[in-house]
């Protein structure tokens, strides 16, 4: 597993307005974290900085030793270490479950053979393969969207209302493979707004006010 030291240090981040006024965070591998916040907190923008999809105003960001500089590039150190799971699952309805399971392989020469036979049986898709994912049902295709997240064995995951379109059976399932891929040294960031599935993080962090606040 990559190693990760993931450190934010007096974060900003405005708009029209700030929204991330004094941000400090520090993860590894062995870290859990759950944000609760509410709408308009700043949840995604954080989640967005951290993802290395969006710029930040002020303060300090280091990954893995490299220190992060609003608007440059990250693409590579973006695929190859973080894993993101969203709700809405932003899979491409017209590739199939194989095809949108491999999709980030097409960027990355990495040898994938090994995680995606693991990935495959450890979420049950081998029957879905070869379908397209517009037949599958919401549990089925967020299973496809986790797949996707851990093909090039991050070190990272960050998971954006993951259960938040799925019924109480398939939420559970989706965080108790949260907890086993945290377990096999991967750092998990839980955005959410269920209290319940906050309580599988080993830390709850609130965002109010532009900070993050231990509960």
């Amino acid at each position: 597993m990559q190693e990760l030291d993931l450190r934010l240090s007096h974060l900003q981040k405005s708009y029209t307005r700030p929204v991330l006024t004094d941000v400090n965070l520090h993860m590894t591998n062995d870290s859990y974290f759950a944000i609760l916040g509410r709408s308009g907190s700043g949840k995604s923008t954080l989640l967005h900085i951290l993802g290395l999809v969006e710029g930040y105003d002020g303060g300090e960001y280091w990954f893995s030793g490299q220190k992060i500089r609003p608007g440059r590039d990250y693409a590579r150190l973006r695929l190859e270490k973080i894993g993101f799971i969203f709700q809405a699952y932003h899979l491409i309805p017209t590739l199939s479950c194989k095809e949108n399971i491999l999709l980030p392989t097409l960027y990355c020469r990495k040898n994938t053979a090994q995680s995606f036979e693991r990935l495959v049986e450890l979420l049950g898709l081998a029957p879905f393969l070869s379908q397209r994912v517009t037949t599958l049902s919401g549990g089925e295709k967020q299973r496809v969207a986790i797949a996707r997240a851990l093909i090039l064995d991050p070190c990272l995951i960050l998971a954006d209302e993951p259960t938040g379109n799925l019924d109480e059976k398939n939420r559970d399932g989706i965080l108790q493979l949260l907890q086993s891929e945290h377990e096999g040294g991967r750092g998990v960031l839980l955005i959410t707004h269920d209290q319940e599935a906050a309580g599988h993080a080993k830390k709850i962090l609130r965002l109010e006010g532009g900070m993050l606040h231990e509960t």
